[in-house]
């Protein structure tokens, strides 16, 4: 059994890529469900005074270096969102154990990758990264093998020697007491919906069609009839999470290469980040009392699974 999904809403931003779209919807799922249907009836309770969140992760290399969306000031960065799923993961453990079982799930900080965020932005306008695109593909850095990872999560099962009586448990008194005590993750995801929606919007104006025209254009004089780079690493099934990681082929890497000297080429990156820059910023004034209100839980959330981790000895 793994810790519930980290970013439920980043799967709608990461439209933006079919291979980390993939990732994130594959990670943890069992818990991710059983916490939604816990959401509506569950509240938070706050432990110790909010402290800032820390610091999204800016982009460090290739065309997105540096970039950040407006709508990431409202999102929780990864580093914060697994302290809350590891503080939820303790309580679990905890309230299993003092039942007669066993839930020993890994820590959330060891499950996703380090540029995989609320927005996606390494990834959000596809492959952005020559350095990536020449040793890996379309595939992500240290992606899971899904024939490893299904034999991980049948040890974990066996391990703790799931019944009928584990999941009851599990489901209607620990994680509840789970949400108690430190709260859900975007019960409500104003901030994820404006990601996604910005996305979309954004992609149909005329500066971002014009940019996206002359990338599909550099790219069959590439050899690569692509009318979207969101597309690009369809026709790669490790890319696109349907086969095992593995080394990519000479197709995926000069497809791959040749996507980002495109993008580079046209300038989409830059023109459609700047599109959505000007979107958010409108929009999150008209949103702001729903966003602000997000800020404010997801604070919360931080203080109380600080508290928690820190009564339990693993902070």
């Amino acid at each position: 059994m793994l810790a519930q999904s980290v970013r439920v809403a980043a799967a709608a931003a990461a439209c933006a890529t079919i291979a980390t779209a993939a990732y994130a919807t594959t990670h943890h799922s069992q818990a991710s469900d059983r916490t939604t249907a816990q959401a509506a009836a569950s509240r938070p309770r706050a432990e110790a005074a909010p402290r800032p969140a820390q610091a999204p992760r800016v982009p460090q290399h290739g065309l997105v270096k540096g970039m950040r969306l407006p709508v990431e000031n409202y999102m929780l960065p990864n580093a914060d969102t697994a302290q809350v799923e590891d503080a939820r993961s303790a309580v679990e453990s905890a309230c299993m154990q003092n039942h007669g079982f066993t839930f020993k799930p890994p820590s959330a900080s060891n499950t996703v990758p380090a540029g995989f965020d609320g927005v996606n932005m390494e990834r959000r306008y596809g492959l952005a990264d020559d350095n990536s695109a020449r040793t890996h593909g379309y595939q992500l850095p240290g992606a899971v093998d899904p024939a490893q990872e299904q034999a991980e999560s049948d040890a974990e099962e066996k391990a703790e020697n799931r019944t009928d009586a584990w999941d009851k448990v599990l489901d209607e008194t620990c994680i509840p007491e789970a949400n108690q005590k430190v709260g859900i993750i975007n019960p409500t995801d104003p901030a994820g919906e404006l990601s996604a929606r910005s996305f979309e919007t954004t992609k149909a104006q005329a500066p971002v069609v014009k940019a996206l025209a002359a990338w599909s254009s550099c790219m069959n004089r590439a050899g690569h009839s692509l009318r979207s780079p969101l597309d690009a690493g369809s026709a790669f099934p490790s890319a696109a999470g349907g086969g095992t990681a593995s080394k990519p082929s000479r197709a995926e890497v000069r497809t791959a290469t040749a996507d980002v000297t495109c993008k580079r080429n046209s300038r989409l990156v830059a023109v459609w980040y700047k599109a959505e820059i000007a979107y958010q910023t409108k929009q999150i004034a008209v949103h702001s009392k729903q966003l602000q209100a997000q800020k404010a839980h997801n604070a919360k959330l931080i203080a109380n699974a600080r508290a928690v981790l820190a009564a339990s000895g693993k902070r």
